[in-house]
């Protein structure tokens, strides 16, 4: 193969590309930001290079070196690295997950595209916490979705030297990357990727997290992610458009964001560089222990921020709903507060709500929390329980993980429930009392009246839409109304907080949360727990 070596004379791509050095744009379609960089390298815009044919020469002979010592991780695969996204009394939480899979991502970002696309290399680096061999990893592929109305379509899976077979299940939402060997109980494996992945245009389907409308680009799930392995194997279940859709363990993200200069980038996690880009800006974000990692760009967006303690809290809106964005900068101010004395403190330096064009009232993911534009303009008590509602979530889903789709109630229905510690905090007990029974108690109270009571611990597929929300968001938050009456609130608070630090950045079960509550209240639960969430009129 020829090679590239710096001369006098203009710069020559074309030889570069005809020698092989660089590929042919026609034969990748796009140049990912990594291989920009190498290709401006080799073409060196600040020198003149000239592209020229080296003769082959010999090698020298090869001499014996000493045993080097085993390079160390790069710093993305370093636990420690992450500490900056965290408060300092929780800097050493990143070191609780044994095993932990990091990712890296590189994104170059083209918002004016027709669609709009996003264009990665990544990197996973996947430790095999079971106690068996996979011959497989599973990635779970969300932009494929049918209700998603986009798509991920991979250029290179390799996993060391060698490009790996894919085998897709559900609808194209997971993929099967076969590993070249065995990988045995506690070895790791770094599976690169690169990709493309198309985002929909004002798509009305399901909830609109992953869509381009109104000038905000919505980056909902859009990266493979590592699926869970369970003592019955992978799990891929699939929500439908109307239920949450990700399971995962907790995970380190170092994500590189590149977009066009004027444009704003909020994510899970912290930002913690910034650098220009030729005419982009490449922002580097870093997470701690996260289950997800989200990405909102905007080129509209206003923001305002405050402290909250340590925790810098950030609202992002568009310049006609400021108002609306800064009643709800306070209303997860005093979100916060009231959770964190209620339930334990939140361990990430930042927290940001972004108003965004879903369909949904919110939705949640760690760190960050999108809240829908209809609520900025007109504001109300709905849009703040739905602000203390989305902000609860850091607890029940982002810190504390939890099957979503099969188990929805386990995270929904404590999660509505929390919501009164917030007006409690915030008013007193008589305005907490009546937003649980007018948005919680009595949606469900309706439904139980027409004989359309259901049980409450089933999987998102198994209620239609409308059965949904007044069971697991009802009649699910009632079954911890009543446990508070029935403990007290100063027990019950206690079973919260032993609740969240047993399972923090873990993944919990029912199981779990009555296990604690019993050991906690020292009481028998069983019956209050049957009648609420196993039975049905």
């Amino acid at each position: 193969m020829s090679s590239c070596r710096l001369a006098t004379g203009p710069v020559q791509l074309r030889e570069c590309v005809e020698a092989g050095i660089i590929p042919a744009m026609s034969t990748i379609g796009w140049y990912p930001p990594k291989r920009l960089l190498l290709f401006a390298c080799i073409a060196a815009l600040t020198l003149s290079v000239g592209c020229q044919a080296l003769p082959p020469s010999v090698p020298p002979e090869p001499t014996p070196t000493p045993t080097a010592t085993p390079a160390p991780p790069p710093v993305w695969q370093d636990p420690n690295t992450y500490r900056e996204a965290m408060l300092a009394t929780a800097a050493n939480d990143v070191t609780r997950i044994e095993g932990p899979t990091f990712y890296h991502i590189d994104a170059y970002v083209d918002i004016a595209g027709q669609p709009p696309r996003v264009y990665a290399i990544q990197d996973t680096h996947y430790t095999n916490n079971t106690n068996l061999s996979l011959d497989v990893i599973y990635f779970r592929l969300f932009p494929n979705k049918p209700s998603y109305g986009s798509a991920l379509t991979f250029e290179e899976v390799t996993v060391g030297e060698g490009e790996v077979g894919l085998a897709y299940q559900v609808e194209g939402t997971a993929v099967a990357v076969v590993l070249p060997g065995p990988l045995p109980p506690g070895q790791s494996v770094d599976v690169h990727m690169m990709y493309d992945v198309t985002v929909p245009v004002s798509n009305t389907r399901g909830y609109g997290t992953f869509n381009y409308q109104d000038g905000v680009l919505l980056l909902s799930n859009f990266f493979p992610m590592v699926a869970v392995h369970e003592e019955a194997g992978w799990n891929l279940s699939l929500a439908p458009d109307y239920g949450d859709p990700v399971y995962a363990e907790s995970a380190f993200f170092t994500v590189e964001i590149t977009v066009p200069r004027e444009a704003s980038v909020v994510t899970s996690g912290s930002t913690t560089a910034k650098r220009d880009n030729g005419g982009m800006t490449t922002w580097t974000c870093l997470s701690g222990p996260m289950r997800d990692f989200m990405v909102v760009i905007s080129e509209r967006f206003e923001s305002s921020s405050l402290p909250v303690g340590h925790i810098r809290l950030n609202s992002y809106y568009l310049p006609e709903h400021k108002r609306g964005g800064e009643e709800v900068l306070a209303y997860a101010r005093d979100c916060l507060r009231a959770y964190q004395q209620s339930f334990g403190p939140y361990p990430f330096a930042e927290f940001d709500v972004v108003e965004a064009p879903i369909f949904a009232g919110g939705m949640e993911y760690p760190g960050l929390v999108m809240i829908g534009e209809q609520y900025y303009e007109h504001g109300g008590e709905w849009f703040e329980f739905i602000a203390a509602h989305e902000v609860a979530h850091q607890w029940w889903y982002s810190v504390i993980g939890s099957d979503q789709v099969n188990v929805p109630w386990l995270d929904e229905s404590l999660t509505n429930f929390s919501v009164v510690y917030y007006y409690e905090y915030t008013y007193e007990r008589a305005r907490a009392d009546l937003a649980f029974q007018t948005f919680v108690a009595r949606p469900y109270q309706r439904f139980r009246a027409e004989g359309r009571d259901a049980v409450v611990c089933q999987p998102v597929e198994a209620f239609y839409p409308d059965e949904y929300g007044a069971i697991v968001y009802g009649k699910g938050a009632m079954f911890f109304y009543e446990l508070r009456e029935e403990l007290g609130d100063e027990l019950f608070l206690d079973v919260l907080r032993v609740y969240y630090q047993d399972r923090k950045y873990k993944l919990a079960t029912p199981d779990d949360l009555l296990r604690v509550a019993e050991e906690v209240s020292g009481q028998e639960l069983d019956d209050l727990y049957t009648e609420w969430i196993l039975e049905a009129d």
